[in-house]
C-alpha cells in the first residue's frame, strides 16, 4: 500500500477505537436498559479479479448492540471473520499451488431495531476495521502477506423473538472503501453476505 494511503486510513482508525473506548464505557449503565447479542453463519462474496479462487467466504460473526431506555438508536459492535481456500495453479511436474485467504473484523456504530410483535427488523451501519492475510503454498515452500484497511459497512435484517429472550432470523450486509495491497497486487476488501442469525436480547 502506498505511503499516502496509509496516512488517509489512520484517521478514521483512530476514529473507530476511541469510538470503541467510549462504547466499552457505557456497557454498564446501557445494557442493563436493553440490547441483543446475535450470531451469525453465513456467506461473505469478494470481488472475484482480487480473491480467486477464495471470492466465496464462509463467515462467523458476533454482534451486541445496546442502548439506554431513552435512546433512539443504539451502540454496536461487532467481530467478524471469513476464509477460504483454493487451487490457484496446477502444474503437471511442479504440483499445486494453493491459496488459504482470511479476513478479521472489528466494527463499531449504530443500530435501530424496531418491535413489530414478535418481530425485530432493524438497520445499521458505521465503521470498520479490517485485517486481510493471505497464504500460498507450493512445493517450493509457502509464501504469505497481510495488509489492513478501515471501510464503511451497512446491514440489516429482521429476527423473531421466541419467548423471552431467543432470537433467531437473518442477516444481510455490505462492506465499501477498503483498499488492499497483497503480493503487490492492489485490490479491495469490499464485500456483500447473507446469513442466519441466532442469538439472545434482554
Amino acid at each position: 500500500m502506498s505511503r499516502p494511503a496509509i496516512l488517509h486510513t489512520r484517521p478514521l482508525r483512530i476514529l473507530m477505537f476511541a469510538l470503541l473506548g467510549f462504547a466499552v464505557l457505557c456497557v454498564p449503565t446501557a445494557a442493563r436498559a436493553g440490547g441483543n447479542l446475535n450470531f451469525v453463519y453465513g456467506q461473505r462474496s469478494l470481488d472475484e479479479d482480487f480473491w480467486e479462487p477464495t471470492e466465496d467466504q464462509t463467515v462467523l460473526g458476533a454482534e451486541v448492540d445496546f442502548g439506554g431506555d431513552n435512546w433512539p438508536i443504539s451502540i454496536a459492535i461487532g467481530y467478524w471473520t471469513s476464509e477460504d481456500d483454493g487451487t490457484l495453479s496446477n502444474f503437471p511436474i511442479l504440483g499445486p499451488v494453493e491459496l488459504d485467504a482470511e479476513l478479521s473484523e472489528w466494527s463499531i456504530g449504530i443500530h435501530k431495531v424496531w418491535k413489530a410483535g414478535i418481530a425485530r427488523p432493524f438497520v445499521g451501519g458505521g465503521v470498520s476495521f479490517v485485517d486481510a492475510d493471505a497464504d500460498v503454498s507450493s512445493n517450493f515452500g509457502d509464501v504469505s502477506d497481510s495488509d489492513d484497511s478501515n471501510g464503511i459497512y451497512v446491514e440489516g435484517g429482521v429476527f423473531w423473538r421466541l419467548g423471552k429472550a431467543i432470537n433467531l432470523g437473518l442477516h444481510g450486509r455490505l462492506l465499501e472503501g477498503t483498499d488492499l495491497t497483497l503480493f503487490d497486487i492492489d485490490g479491495d476488501a469490499d464485500y456483500w453476505q447473507i446469513g442466519g442469525l441466532i442469538g439472545f436480547g434482554w
